[in-house]
């Protein structure tokens, strides 16, 4: 079975030629101008268009598919999902992750006691930050190597030094 992964929304129509915006969902803006095809998803239909042309201009994503030659058929696409097979995602550099990867995953101290789960992680600007369920406590840490002291993606698990005072590990 074949597993999805929204990487962008299409958004405002860009001129008369069919050109649209798109509202990339990647860290990875770049990748829009490798693809040869999209595949666009809207409710329960998907369709794959040819990319005929790919811009990216001021921080924005225009995108121009073959059979879509108006503003008017541009508009059709509108709020459609661009989405890829998981295979497809972009490599990463070392102790770089997907957020879809840690979300679920069991965090404990450096001295093997539960903390909780990744329940959601939060990206402040500065640095994302886990967030921890615990029973009804939620648990903020940092994803900084003065916290976090390891993450192994294929036991699941992520080892942190708590924060003095703020967790209380029975």
């Amino acid at each position: 079975m074949r597993e999805d992964i929204n990487i962008g929304i299409i958004g405002k129509t860009h001129g008369i030629q069919g050109y649209f915006r798109v509202k990339s969902l990647s860290d990875f803006p770049e990748r829009f101008i490798e693809m040869s095809k999209l595949r666009l998803k809207d409710k329960n239909e998907e369709r794959i268009y040819d990319v005929e042309d790919v811009l990216i201009r001021n921080n924005q994503i225009l995108i121009k598919v073959k059979g879509v030659d108006s503003r008017e058929d541009a508009i059709n696409l509108n709020g459609q999902s661009i989405v890829i097979d998981i295979s497809e995602r972009m490599k990463l550099k070392d102790d770089t992750y997907y957020i879809n990867n840690l979300i679920g995953m069991h965090v404990y101290s450096k001295k093997g006691d539960t903390i909780g789960e990744v329940f959601n992680i939060i990206n402040n600007g500065a640095n994302d930050i886990l967030v921890i369920k615990n029973g009804n406590n939620e648990i903020l840490i940092p994803m900084i190597n003065q916290f976090v002291k390891s993450i192994n993606i294929k036991n699941r698990e992520i080892i942190i030094t708590p924060i003095e005072g703020l967790i209380d590990v029975h």
